[in-house]
């Protein structure tokens, strides 16, 4: 590791670290190094650490669920608004009259499609604001190339 990479790492003020998510942000070439790994014993990870590490990495560097949230309550409000459509159709044109049970289950599925998008819209402004207080650098500089010409003319001015 160089050390601008390593002060590039360390710019990252994260407290619920996800180490291999802020390599990968970090944006430096990485080369992979194959490491032949001889048996020593049982690993110390089970399927809790394993799923506690999926959650972590998903929720530092995702609002990916939450969007997929948003657009599921559209889907089911949409769904249960075009089924009292249908249901409204049914009665007007053709006389047809269902017991209570559709429309009540086409309000339930409103209703919770309404809350299911609400609360997405809510996850994604917070998640907007979580990552606004991870303090994240907005760019790493890894190199600066100084041009023949622009160190002419800074030489030039008095």
């Amino acid at each position: 590791m160089s050390q601008r990479y390593v002060k590039a790492l360390i710019e990252h003020k994260d407290r619920e670290i996800f180490l291999a998510g802020l390599w990968a942000i970090t944006g430096f070439s990485q080369q992979p190094i194959v490491v032949t790994k001889h048996f020593k014993g049982n690993s110390s990870y089970n399927i809790f650490s394993k799923i506690s590490i999926l959650v972590n990495s998903i929720t530092s560097f995702s609002n990916t669920p939450l969007i997929f949230v948003f657009y599921l309550g559209i889907l089911i409000s949409s769904l249960a608004g075009i089924a009292a459509v249908i249901l409204v159709i049914r009665r007007a044109f053709f006389n047809e009259l269902l017991a209570g049970w559709p429309s009540l289950i086409v309000s339930i599925w409103f209703l919770g499609g309404l809350t299911i998008f609400c609360l997405g819209i809510i996850g994604i402004y917070l998640a907007k604001i979580f990552s606004e207080t991870k303090q994240r650098p907005y760019t790493i500089i890894k190199d600066i190339y100084e041009s023949a010409i622009i160190s002419d003319e800074v030489n030039d001015n008095p």
